[in-house]
């Protein structure tokens, strides 16, 4: 037996979350985009786009609760959709960076048509991956919550690409960040003790795979090369183009979302703040908070050492569980 169904459609339903929300901002910058004023016609865009997006977030993680009950039953608390979609990440970069590449497209040369489809095809990217991280969230704080969550399991539906194949059916702890690269659909599936499925593994996978999906994942060369008997591992890097967040000198699975007000972009991040408030932050009473700093459910797990009680603890103080 492989991953369960339940798992599968999870993940499924996620992508399609993912991807619908995706299509609708896409949308929004085709909209709004004015060639004659591309960056006060987008100023006025994102605001839409960041009320799309946060509100695709919500609705990927809302279904975490749901779902962990029926595989493993209540939590110490329920998970808060809100605050998984807030530690996904500060959305100002995001929606700014449409705009700076078209503007270095042009000033590169590009046309004007092209430069803007730049930008749109990068918006398109961030926000499947803000919709797919939210939902992760949620699911990791989920799974911390309920004690008999032991370990989760990476669950990859196809189409997929060859760094996700390779990593199918992976068995993690519950600290361990979720690796991850932009536009990656993939969840998690929890592990309790007696669980009797077997983990399904990249050859499995492979295996379920089209021709043309194996020549797309891993190129004509390697589909040669491993039906010559070559092993996926040793064809693909695991790890290139995997990501978790470190912050803070040293590595933890951290979010400065709603903890900060500097900007990174200069002139143009400041202009975006100022246009559309807090909509791009963690609401706190009408304004961003400047101190805190809202730890991953990763990092909260592998600092709480084991202790089930303080980390749900630590779930609630940094506001993933109510």
């Amino acid at each position: 037996m492989t991953v369960p169904a339940e798992a599968q459609q999870h993940q499924a339903e996620r992508a399609v979350q993912a991807a619908t929300t995706a299509a609708a901002v896409r949308a929004v910058w085709g909209a709004s985009v004015d060639p004659q004023d591309l960056e006060g016609s987008w100023l006025a865009g994102a605001v839409l786009a960041a009320e799309m997006i946060r509100a695709g977030q919500t609705a990927a993680a809302s279904t975490a609760d749901t779902w962990l009950t029926q595989e493993a039953g209540p939590g110490e608390g329920a998970v808060d959709p809100a605050a998984a979609a807030a530690a996904a990440g500060d959305l100002t970069g995001p929606l700014l960076y449409p705009l700076l590449i078209a503007l270095n497209r042009l000033r590169r040369g590009f046309s004007m048509a092209l430069s803007i489809l730049s930008g749109a095809a990068f918006l398109e990217m961030v926000t499947r991956s803000l919709v797919a991280d939210a939902g992760r969230i949620a699911d990791m704080a989920g799974m911390i919550a309920r004690p008999r969550v032991v370990s989760y399991v990476r669950v990859v539906h196809l189409p997929a690409c060859a760094r996700c194949v390779i990593l199918a059916g992976r068995e993690y702890t519950l600290s361990d960040g979720f690796l991850r690269h932009p536009q990656c659909d993939c969840t998690l599936a929890p592990r309790r003790p007696g669980d009797t499925w077997a983990l399904a593994s990249p050859e499995s996978l492979y295996r379920e795979m089209t021709g043309a999906q194996q020549r797309r994942a891993f190129g004509q060369a390697a589909q040669k090369a491993i039906a010559e008997g070559a092993d996926l591992g040793q064809i693909v890097n695991a790890r290139r183009g995997m990501t978790t967040a470190t912050r803070y000198r040293r590595t933890v699975q951290a979010t400065t979302e709603g903890t900060t007000r500097r900007g990174i972009y200069g002139r143009r991040r400041a202009k975006f703040e100022k246009a559309v408030g807090v909509r791009f932050g963690e609401e706190t009473r009408g304004r961003a908070r400047a101190t805190a700093v809202r730890l991953m459910p990763e990092e909260i797990y592998r600092l709480a050492d084991g202790d089930r009680e303080h980390a749900i603890r630590l779930l609630k103080k940094n506001g993933y569980i109510v």
